[in-house]
């Protein structure tokens, strides 16, 4: 068989061919001479591009010695767009071996320790106390930044809860059969719900799982509460309503005082006794949840100021902490070098002018004249040496930074921006005249019984 007879062609996905990749006067797919029929090189373009024309093969097919190449042969390429990433809604705590989501910074708390004992040196901090160390910050996601915040204070409350020693018997409470998780606790309370648990809930909320409903901002902290007690894990609510009291925003500024200072024990060991005079120690209590209309946010604890006034500490999950912050809480706060006060940065400059605020080490003297010359001149200097008084806690030289070897720069923070960022002043609750508090006494579990008494939502009335 000629080979010029007939050409088989497979599959192509190439442009099309033109004359001039062909090479040649006749077609290549029904073998016309060019020439013969005095065909330019427009022309022959646009007889090629009849073949892969349906339209115009019908029309030509007299004309043409063969019929137009199938159009199955010559299927355009397909491309597959990627399928859209549905949100993780990963659940991470402490004791988890694995590095946390991007959107959960733990280890501010001790950063925040740290942070506030700066600031009580430096004369802005009284006092300050704060929750159990391990609580983790958590930020609502793109999928839920509108409307997931109570979802995700939620979530800071279990991973303290499934963290702490106090009550062991609470992990298992909160991870089978599901783990907690943004879906999963519109899960919980759904479950819940068919059991009996907050009948009005139910009737107002309706269907929960997978829509974007708000929960513990509009109205309360109902369905959080449920879901706990479904679960069996003590929980508290507590109501104030400012308009009713004459003491306003302080009634609730006392009971948070109240709910984390440690108790006060009549005798006790040394230890408790230095540990009470720390200006700044972290307990053993849970966070709070705190509601009021539109919002709700996680209290870690509180802070007297210099003129002693109170200001609350928060974990706001619509409010990450900066980069450098979570970086520094993930690394731990012995890597932190906190900048000095203006005042100390001054006095360092006058005696070391070339440090940039920092003590350098002497350079050794080269020769035994320089060792003369410089007992000389330090024999010489009257007895009015500038005395530095430093924190204990500021680091020499980087030495006892806890910077490792292969960090190049160490991470230097600001204490005073470091407590801004959690800081919560009086001025902005006093905004507001209605707040919710929901608690967590440590309480044993709560057998069937018990949370079958607490089907209905009921709260403890202060103001």
């Amino acid at each position: 068989m000629d080979s010029d007879d007939e050409i088989e062609i497979i599959g192509e996905r190439s442009s099309r061919p033109s004359c001039a990749q062909a090479g040649l006067t006749l077609c290549q797919l029904c073998n016309m001479n060019f020439d013969s029929e005095n065909l330019s090189e427009l022309q022959r373009q646009q007889h090629y591009e009849a073949h892969f024309n349906s339209s115009s093969s019908k029309q030509s097919s007299n004309k043409f010695k063969k019929p137009a190449i199938p159009k199955d042969l010559f299927k355009p390429c397909s491309f597959q767009l990627p399928l859209r990433k549905k949100p993780a809604d990963e659940f991470w705590y402490p004791t988890l071996s694995r590095p946390p989501p991007d959107n959960c910074c733990p280890g501010l708390i001790p950063l925040l320790k740290h942070a506030l004992k700066k600031c009580h040196t430096k004369g802005n901090t009284r006092r300050a106390v704060l929750c159990y160390e391990s609580a983790t910050h958590i930020c609502v996601e793109a999928f839920d930044r509108r409307w997931g915040c109570g979802y995700r204070n939620f979530l800071m409350a279990c991973a303290a809860l499934m963290d702490q020693q106090i009550q062991n018997i609470y992990f298992a409470l909160l991870d089978d059969p599901f783990p907690p998780g943004v879906r999963n606790l519109q899960r919980w309370i759904e479950a819940a719900w068919k059991e009996g648990y907050d009948r009005e809930g139910a009737k107002d909320l309706r269907n929960l799982v997978d829509t974007n409903k708000w929960i513990g901002t509009a109205d309360a902290l109902s369905e959080l509460y449920t879901a706990f007690t479904f679960r069996g894990v003590p929980s508290q609510l507590v109501d104030f309503d400012l308009s009713k009291s004459e003491k306003g925003i302080q009634v609730m500024i006392d009971w948070i005082v109240q709910y984390f200072s440690p108790p006060n024990s009549k005798q006790g060991t040394v230890t408790d006794v230095l540990r009470g005079a720390s200006p700044v120690i972290a307990t053993d209590k849970m966070p709070l949840v705190l509601q009021f209309n539109g919002h709700s946010q996680t209290i870690i604890g509180y802070e007297i100021s210099k003129n002693g006034d109170t200001n609350l500490l928060v974990f706001d999950p619509s409010r990450p902490p900066r980069l450098s912050m979570r970086r520094a809480a993930i690394a731990g706060s012995s890597s932190v070098v906190w900048e000095q006060s203006r005042t100390n940065q001054v006095l360092q400059s006058v005696i070391h002018p070339t440090s940039n605020g920092r003590s350098s080490k002497l350079k050794r003297p080269s020769s035994s004249s320089d060792i003369q010359q410089h007992k000389r001149s330090k024999s010489s200097e009257p007895d009015n040496e500038i005395i530095i008084v430093e924190d204990s806690d500021t680091p020499r030289n980087d030495e006892g930074s806890g910077i490792s070897p292969g960090q190049t720069q160490p991470l230097t923070l600001d204490p005073s921006n470091v407590v801004n960022h959690f800081r919560l002043g009086t001025r902005k609750l006093q905004r507001k005249q209605n707040y919710q508090i929901l608690y967590f006494p440590m309480t044993d579990p709560w057998s069937i019984e018990e949370r079958n008494k607490r089907k209905v939502v009921t709260s403890i009335s202060c103001g």
